[in-house]
């Protein structure tokens, strides 16, 4: 954007600003026509930019750009460099090539932490009226879990050299990067909870009253797991690596038959939760991808082969990570199936945020900082319940 200077002098200080937002959203311009050493050169900051008047921090921003204001030309380059930076670095953060994250949670905006979440399941059902006669009163027990939330962020710093020498691709390069691996860490931090990764370590993703407890139980009393260890359903205890077809398809009969409700007012029975995704590390992403969305599948009797219409095809979507093989172990060939998104919840007390430091700082003077860029989140992941996926314990016996 040439000409910065007799810009701001036209528009003002405040209007340039305003100018320079409404030209990013309307995408006739993005951060990376700018110049930084060019936006210091008009605001008069340069070559001194270590004595850029800091930021009044209880002043909004039309207060700032103010022409009564006697640092409006600092204030000026400080407002509109932290507008660009944190576009730059809301932009790394929004690339989510391969990212599964949000396909796992129900993000659940939150004003609080740890909150308590109602469950539903433990209820009374409808009961049979007959003509003229009252409803039965439905009652039901308290039900619910706590959330967890923690903050996390990083800090990028700016140093003099790089608006000195004009270095304007380098500054969006790290902002592009502190937005992408703010993002990672989000993603890692959900796949490992839907995978009751860090139970070991007393870190529970599924807090039941407010008690934390492992989510996928090696026994099967929580309705959600198949393999070798599982005395709730012992027709279910054994191994089951992903190879074929009919794999998925027992573990979609164990679903039907082994998931129960839990009322209060007789009998517990077989509750509804339809299968939607299946999770798989990468080891198995093309074994999954291949027994889903083949059209055919291959039976072979004795020695006849017949080929038949594949019955799960394009039935579930298949989501891999590299989160799950970083576990090792079991997890590499563990498998998981069901509605991730009924089961798991992110709540979200801040979104992803940017800031631009306001005030000087030692850095500045140590190391020759001249804007320091900061970006966090504050969430976490919760499970809701426990019936709605299924881990398979894949490992060869």
């Amino acid at each position: 954007m040439p000409h910065l200077q007799p810009l701001i002098a036209s528009l003002g200080p405040e209007g340039f600003y305003h100018k320079v937002c409404t030209l990013l959203n309307e995408k006739q311009l993005s951060v990376d026509d700018f110049s930084y050493y060019e936006l210091a050169e008009a605001c008069g900051v340069l070559p001194e930019l270590r004595s850029t008047r800091p930021l009044a921090t209880d002043l909004p921003i039309p207060a700032l750009l103010r022409e009564s204001n006697p640092g409006v030309n600092s204030s000026l380059f400080q407002v509109v460099t932290a507008e660009l930076i944190g576009r730059k670095v809301l932009e790394g953060y929004e690339d989510d090539s391969g990212f599964i994250g949000d396909r796992l949670v129900t993000v659940l905006p939150s004003r609080g932490r740890s909150q308590k979440l109602a469950g539903f399941r433990a209820l009374s059902g409808p009961t049979e009226v007959s003509e003229g006669h009252p409803y039965e009163e439905s009652t039901f027990s308290e039900k619910f879990i706590t959330t967890e939330e923690a903050k996390r962020g990083r800090i990028l710093s700016i140093n003099e050299e790089l608006i000195a020498f004009d270095q304007t691709g380098e500054i969006n390069r790290r902002a592009l990067a502190l937005g992408f691996y703010l993002r990672q860490e989000r993603e890692r931090t959900i796949v490992r909870a839907v995978t009751d990764a860090d139970a070991g370590q007393q870190r529970f993703v599924y807090r039941p009253s407010g008690q934390g407890q492992v989510l996928y139980k090696a026994d099967g009393s929580h309705q959600n797991v198949i393999g070798p260890d599982n005395i709730t359903s012992i027709d279910f205890a054994e191994s089951l690596p992903l190879t074929n077809w009919d794999d998925i398809d027992k573990v979609l009969n164990y679903r039907a038959t082994q998931i129960k409700d839990d009322r209060i007012d007789g009998a517990p029975r077989p509750i509804l939760v339809p299968a939607r995704q299946i999770l798989v590390p990468e080891k198995l992403r093309g074994t999954a991808r291949s027994l889903v969305h083949a059209s055919e599948i291959i039976v072979t009797t004795e020695d006849r082969e017949t080929r038949l219409a594949n019955p799960i095809r394009d039935q579930f979507e298949v989501l891999s990570s590299p989160f799950i093989d970083e576990q090792g172990g079991s997890a590499l060939s563990a498998w998981y199936l069901g509605d991730f998104k009924r089961q798991f919840v992110w709540t979200e007390i801040w979104p992803v945020q940017t800031f631009l430091q306001r005030e000087t700082s030692e850095g500045a003077f140590d190391r020759d900082v001249v804007l320091r860029v900061k970006a966090r989140y504050f969430g976490g992941v919760s499970a809701v319940d426990t019936v709605f996926v299924t881990k398979v314990d894949g490992s060869e016996e």
